[in-house]
């Protein structure tokens, strides 16, 4: 499960580990799970004609061989194109995965193609909670109707309502069916990220959320730094696990970055290179010694993958307003000395003026 009581940290592969092959589809999700990821992380969003797809930025640009926004377009446009056209190993030198017959997956195909007891974490990248019902009524299909097992699904989201409306349509399930803990687990969204970090830097939170118990997630997603605020400090994680709470941090791809958190207690790192995380869980001897990255991949139908020659750093930008103004806080605070020395150097040439006119003044008497 997402969430079990397991020692380890989870490895979730960021849309399939998105440096090695091309990102959200079949082919990275499945060899994600063959180098060592415990995790599949993707990304859903709804087509003109309501199909939920794999797909991450609101262009599909980037990555394919088309154009338009995903939801402008139906499933059949979307499927014409090419999911592996822009995908490059050596920053455009070659493209091994045009013309493969890689397609942008609706999010059935994907659960179709992964075993069912796959780990799977889903973020809804709209402020829709049309996107969360027809999500949970595939997910409630996938349980009734194959071997998935509850609490075997993350969903997360920056904006609150999707996974708001998510957990209720969850907890209905959950009593209709009379099981212990809701079926889903779900991480906290951008706002009460904020306000998490925001009481626990004012050492309010153990207050604030004794008298208002957090009952909304399960989990904090998060980056390691956001602005000038460090996340990956044992004040957050300690916080964050006294109201039993687990940490994810993303996006983690450098090995100097891995060791660090593996010298903390987290719960989870989600990453574009699971195969550098997987050798630096290996060398921690959190995985088996005789763990080996299987060259060629099993279910790898192209028969390996290719080491990428560069690496692209993912920043955090902010969707709130509180979030945007604690993000840019030392920006804030810059401008806000250089404002108040400005003023001191204009009311002293002001004064000087004065006192040269006084002066000017006296003569001529």
């Amino acid at each position: 499960m997402i969430l079990n009581g397991e020692d380890k940290p989870l490895i979730l592969a960021h849309r399939g580990s998105r440096y090695l092959l091309p990102e959200n589809t079949i082919l990275a999700f499945k060899t994600a799970l063959d180098i060592g990821a415990d995790v599949v992380e993707t990304d859903v969003r709804k087509t003109i004609d309501g199909e939920l797809v794999i797909f991450h930025d609101k262009s599909i640009e980037r990555t394919t061989d088309g154009k338009g926004d995903v939801e402008e377009l139906t499933l059949k446009q979307l499927k014409s194109f090419d999911a592996a056209y822009k995908f490059s190993p050596d920053n455009g030198t070659t493209y091994p995965y045009r013309g493969k017959g890689i397609k942008v997956p609706t999010l059935r195909e994907m659960f179709e193609s992964l075993p069912s007891d796959t780990q799977i974490n889903i973020e809804i990248k709209e402020d829709d909670v049309e996107v969360a019902e027809k999500l949970w009524k595939e997910i409630e299909y996938q349980m009734e109707t194959t071997s998935r097992k509850p609490r075997s699904i993350l969903v997360g989201s920056r904006y609150c309502p999707p996974t708001v409306h998510l957990r209720s349509l969850a907890k209905l399930y959950q009593v209709r069916n009379n099981i212990a803990q809701l079926p889903i687990s779900t991480s906290a969204c951008e706002k009460d990220v904020t306000k998490f970090v925001v009481l626990n830097q004012l050492f309010l939170a153990p207050i604030y959320f004794s008298m208002y118990p957090i009952t909304t997630y399960e989990c904090f997603q998060v980056p390691v730094q956001s602005g000038p605020i460090h996340l990956d400090t044992l004040k957050f994680i300690d916080a964050a696990h006294h109201f039993g709470k687990h940490v994810h941090f993303w996006v983690v791809n450098f090995k100097d970055e891995v060791d660090h958190l593996l010298s903390l207690p987290i719960d989870g790192i989600i990453s574009d290179r699971s195969d550098r995380v997987v050798e630096e869980f290996k060398n921690h001897n959190i995985k088996s010694k005789q763990f080996q990255i299987p060259k060629p991949l099993p279910s790898n139908t192209t028969g390996t993958y290719f080491l990428p020659l560069y690496d692209i750093d993912e920043n955090h930008t902010c969707v709130t307003i509180t979030c945007i103004l604690l993000q840019r806080s030392h920006q804030i605070v810059i401008s806000l000395i250089f404002s108040f020395l400005l003023l001191k150097l204009i009311n002293f040439k002001n004064n000087n003026r004065q006192v040269v006119n006084q002066n000017l003044q006296k003569k001529v008497k």
